[in-house]
């Protein structure tokens, strides 16, 4: 977690994770960008929806646990690289950026990385509000999605 000042008085939050997988990154595009899947591993999630394909440029709405319905918008779709999104929260004039990557390694495996950047222009609100809660279940949901893409992969072999 890094925390700097930015212009105008926004301050800048980031937090990174990443994780190796035996997971093609095939599976876990396709478990990304059905966005219909997100609350069966992501259980910080109650809802999402998409408004359209799953492309740059395209609006969704969220709905974290126990928070109000947040409006994200896909910045990017790459079936190769990953996506990123990003949400704006109006009352705190926060920006929440989502960047998941995902590459091949020269050993068959897959390593996915998971990069949040928040600017806020309140720095306690940023950390205490936005920042640690987020950031605290990244792990666990990204265990979750490598888990679920191992297993379809099992699955489809077996058919």
């Amino acid at each position: 977690m890094r925390i700097s000042y930015g212009y105008c008085g926004i301050m800048t939050w980031e937090f990174e994770h990443s994780i190796v997988t035996s997971a093609k990154k095939q599976i876990i595009w396709e478990l990304y960008s059905r966005v219909e899947s997100w609350t069966i591993w992501d259980h910080g999630i109650e809802s999402v929806s998409l408004e359209g394909e799953f492309k740059e440029g395209v609006h969704g709405k969220i709905k974290p646990e126990g928070q109000e319905l947040l409006s994200y918008k896909i910045t990017l779709a790459d079936p190769e690289k990953g996506f990123s999104d990003e949400t704006v929260i109006d009352n705190l004039g926060a920006t929440i950026e989502f960047i998941h990557t995902f590459s091949s390694l020269s050993d068959g495996k897959t390593r996915l990385i998971n990069h949040i950047t928040v600017n806020c222009p309140d720095k306690e609100e940023m950390e205490k509000e936005i920042g640690n809660g987020i950031s605290s279940g990244v792990p666990k949901t990204m265990e979750n999605v490598v888990r679920m893409a191992v297993f379809i992969e099992k699955i489809c072999k077996l058919q």
